[in-house]
């Protein structure tokens, strides 16, 4: 196996690798954002600051890939989710996952994040029992529910 080496994208990267996992993790946990709104997004994200658009990359294929935005809030200061976090099928148990993860964890320490979030869809967890996966990496429920208002 080829050494595993994970870098966040800026605007001026190539983001086609990053943009074809993004599309592909959507379609398979059933999310209905249209590819061409997938791909802009990235790029944007790709040139703010408070944003992190992570890839991992084995002989110079993407093998995954992470997003990350920050937020500033009254209860914990700098604060972040982790939006998305998705790995080829072929590469799923060989610490593809935990490296993106300590690459946007140290992203965030940079940054001044105390703390950081994901969010489990009901259809993630019954695939793929995610949730197990977080307890792993130190993430816990605190009991809030999250709702969501499309403007």
């Amino acid at each position: 196996m080829s050494a595993i080496r994970v870098r966040r994208l800026g605007s001026t990267d190539d983001l086609a690798g990053a943009a074809e996992l993004l599309i592909r993790f959507f379609r398979e946990e059933q999310f209905d954002a249209p590819d061409d709104v997938i791909r802009r997004n990235a790029a944007i994200m790709a040139g703010l600051d408070n944003c992190g658009l992570f890839i991992a990359e084995s002989s110079g294929k993407v093998i995954g890939v992470a997003t990350v935005s920050l937020e500033f809030g009254i209860e914990f200061g700098w604060g972040a989710e982790m939006g998305d976090l998705y790995v080829l099928t072929e590469w799923r148990g060989k610490g593809v996952a935990r490296l993106l993860v300590s690459a946007i964890e140290s992203f965030l320490t940079e940054r001044g994040a105390t703390t950081y979030q994901i969010t489990l869809t009901p259809y993630a967890q019954g695939a793929h029992d995610l949730k197990a996966f977080y307890d792993r990496l130190g993430f816990a429920g605190e009991g809030r529910l999250i709702l969501a208002k499309k403007l």
